[in-house]
This record gives C-alpha cells, sequence and structure tokens, in this order.
C-alpha cells in the first residue's frame, strides 16, 4: 500500500478559469491581504501577480494539450549574427 501511486487527473481549463478569475481580481484589486472593520479582521490569501500569470499560462498551454490543439509558441529565439565590420 505505501508503494501505491495516486494518479490525481487535473482539469486544466477549469484550472485555466479560475485562475483568470484571480488575476482579475489582483489586477481590479479586490483581493487584499488584511482587511479591519473595528475589532473584526478578515485576512485573505495573498499571491503575487507573477506567479499567478506563469501559472495561468502554465494551464492555458496543458489545457490546449489536453484538447488536441497545438499551444502556442512562447517566445522565439534571435539569431546573434558576427559582423565583419
Amino acid at each position: 500500500m505505501a508503494d501505491e501511486v495516486v494518479s490525481i487527473e487535473v482539469d486544466w481549463c477549469a484550472r485555466a478559469v479560475k485562475l483568470r478569475k484571480v488575476e482579475e481580481a489582483l489586477l481590479s484589486g479586490e483581493m487584499v491581504t488584511e482587511a479591519r472593520f473595528g475589532e473584526d479582521m478578515a485576512k485573505y490569501a495573498n499571491a503575487k501577480l507573477d506567479d499567478v500569470k506563469r501559472a495561468l499560462e502554465e494551464a492555458i498551454r496543458n489545457c490546449q494539450i489536453s484538447r488536441g490543439e497545438a499551444p502556442k509558441r512562447k517566445r522565439y529565439a534571435i539569431r546573434g549574427i558576427m559582423r565583419p565590420y
């Protein structure tokens, strides 16, 4: 039982939708770290926008792969050309 590997299928498309909502909340300022109303206090999980964007890009890419689509290339390499002048 200890050697048994548990495989969890991830719905990348659903994850991408949730991460998009988190990104929108961060950009609009809806996600705050801590809010105080008199004696009452509420704490929210804080996330960095860069981390959310990176996870969102990964989820979108994996969603495209799971649908059988070819994901878009992220960046293109630029060749450096040595010029003799």
